[in-house]
């Protein structure tokens, strides 16, 4: 396994020596200095989506710069680990190919494996799996697929967290103008009011669950499980034989599901090889494939695998993935801005920057090295958050503008929309989302540059006065289509792993929420239990505020 520190390599010591050359630059100073700045920063992948990135602290030389980083450290090789079925998730002893899993005919498969008994094991297990999903997905929305009772399918419920539910619930979401007849439902918190509230409001005749683990063990997961199984059997008196009209499986632990009561062939597998976050494009997609059919799913796939393509075959200056990688990686440890924010344009998006948060933050919030040192000399993630325009203008942008913290953003939005195109509304909305990139980026500045009129604002009014140079990047999506969101979900999540590379960390583990559920499961025996009351287990603090829970609920007994 490649383990290099990214600051010892020279290239990031040049790209160190040239920050301080060009940390006093202003964004506007690049476009005073190159007139055709904007043509060399933009990238159009297939006409589909285009990448604005002229508004940035970076010129042509800090792309180089990276670009022999990435020769430095030997991307490439990684690039083949990863795809030729190297175990590169090292501390789960796991391959990462999660990129086949909507390599349809396996293209980039048979380019890479080069083991051909597991390319034909890979190949078959993507295939027989979608050829699943689409038998499955056309029985359910053409109501050949009945519950117990007779009764076509009206509401699916997916039981799930994490990888299983923000991904297929974003995209639901994202997917809106796509959606079927079917109710699509998301349970996720071990709450018990978040499935509480949807149960009150659909019948078990005409539900399905959709039961969405990998090991079959997640806490949250199968606690809301249970009170759906619970909630069927007590409507069917008990009758262990209507599990297998109103229960699907997405899972690899094949005896832990046999346990719950799920009939066999209604299991749909999850191989080892995909991570959760990672999950979307495999059976984990399920319920978006039943919310929009199969032939558009298959459209998603096309998409993620188009946007493979496109960063497995372009250099630096057309790959829309590796610009975005190091731009991130340029402020986050170079300028020390150690935010970012994903600004979506449209209320169907309002899902993506929790779906980023999950990505980003999950697979590279980490600071042991691929070597097992401790990361002390650069930073790892930057913290993620969003909002939806033109809403969180009016919330967090006086901050963005005027606030001593700068914030990179990545604005998304757009170009056509026809469906919600009521009285220009969508022209205002991307005028919003212009003119705040603008703004973002030359605040009053742009006036004493480029326009010899009065501005609108007195410069001398300090509390009125905006610096800009904040930078910023524009991804324009041409329409919302499946497409367009599998093409955006696989360029983050290429980014993702670029970053990951060059920091020097496992990206595709996340032992970090394992320590919090071992603590909980420990705390949660001795809630409602007198033989805490005079040990010492935990903290002072934990062990007091166990207490105090205890005493109240006793008292209700």
């Amino acid at each position: 396994m490649l383990d290099k520190n990214p600051i010892q390599m020279c290239c990031w010591k040049k790209l160190q020596d040239y920050y301080l050359n060009i940390k006093n630059f202003k964004i506007i100073d690049f476009f005073k200095k190159d007139k055709n700045r904007f043509e060399k920063f933009f990238i159009n992948f297939k006409n589909k989506i285009f990448l604005d990135f002229s508004k940035n602290l970076i010129d042509i030389k800090v792309i180089k710069l990276f670009n022999n980083l990435l020769k430095e450290m030997e991307f490439d090789k990684f690039i083949f680990l990863m795809l030729s079925g190297e175990k590169i998730n090292v501390t789960e002893k796991r391959s990462v190919l999660h990129i086949y899993s909507r390599d349809v005919k396996g293209g980039i498969l048979k380019k890479y494996y080069k083991n051909n008994n597991n390319l034909v094991y890979v190949l078959n297990e993507v295939t027989l799996n979608l050829k699943k999903i689409k038998k499955f997905t056309k029985e359910i929305i053409n109501g050949i697929w009945l519950g117990y009772s007779n009764c076509k399918i009206k509401n699916i419920v997916n039981i799930g967290i994490g990888g299983s539910n923000l991904g297929p619930k974003m995209s639901v979401k994202f997917l809106s103008d796509y959606k079927n007849h079917l109710n699509i439902y998301y349970v996720s918190n071990v709450d018990v009011i978040d499935i509480k509230n949807i149960l009150s409001k659909i019948s078990p005749k005409n539900t399905l669950f959709i039961i969405c683990s990998k090991t079959f063990t997640t806490l949250e997961t199968m606690s809301n499980a249970d009170i759906a199984r619970d909630w069927v059997l007590n409507y069917y008196k008990n009758n262990l034989m209507s599990l297998k009209k109103h229960f699907i499986a997405v899972s690899n632990n094949f005896k832990k599901v046999y346990l719950f009561g799920i009939d066999k062939n209604n299991i749909f597998f999850i191989p080892e090889w995909i991570g959760g976050r990672y999950s979307l494009f495999s059976s984990v997609g399920l319920s978006l494939s039943l919310s929009i059919g199969y032939k558009n799913f298959s459209l998603l796939l096309k998409g993620a695998h188009d946007m493979d393509k496109h960063f497995l075959n372009n250099n630096i200056y057309n790959n829309i993935p590796i610009i975005l990688a190091i731009i991130s990686i340029w402020y986050n440890n170079f300028f020390n801005y150690n935010n970012e924010l994903v600004l979506v344009y449209n209320k169907y998006m309002s899902l993506f920057p929790l779906y980023l948060q999950q990505l980003v933050m999950e697979s590279n919030g980490k600071y042991i090295d691929r070597g097992g040192n401790l990361i002390k000399e650069y930073n790892t993630s930057s913290v993620l958050f969003g909002g939806v325009g033109t809403d969180c203008q009016h919330s967090f942008f006086q901050l963005l503008h005027q606030g001593t913290q700068i914030i990179p953003c990545d604005f998304i939005g757009e170009i056509v929309n026809i469906k919600n195109n009521i009285n220009k509304s969508h022209y205002k909305l991307i005028s919003n989302l212009f003119a705040q990139s603008h703004a973002l980026a030359f605040g009053d500045e742009y006036c004493n540059y480029f326009r010899h009129d009065s501005c609108e604002y007195d410069i001398l009014n300090k509390y009125k006065y905006f610096k800009g140079n904040r930078p910023n990047n524009i991804l324009l999506i041409k329409n919302i289509t499946p497409y367009s969101l599998g093409s955006i979900i696989s360029l983050y999540e290429h980014k993702v792993f670029i970053q990951g590379f060059i920091l020097n960390i496992f990206s595709f583990d996340q032992w970090g929420v394992e320590l919090g559920k071992k603590i909980s499961n420990n705390i949660y025996y001795y809630l409602n239990n007198s033989n805490v009351l005079n040990k010492n287990i935990f903290d002072k603090s934990t062990m007091n505020l166990i207490k105090i829970f205890n005493n109240f609920n006793f008292k209700k007994k």
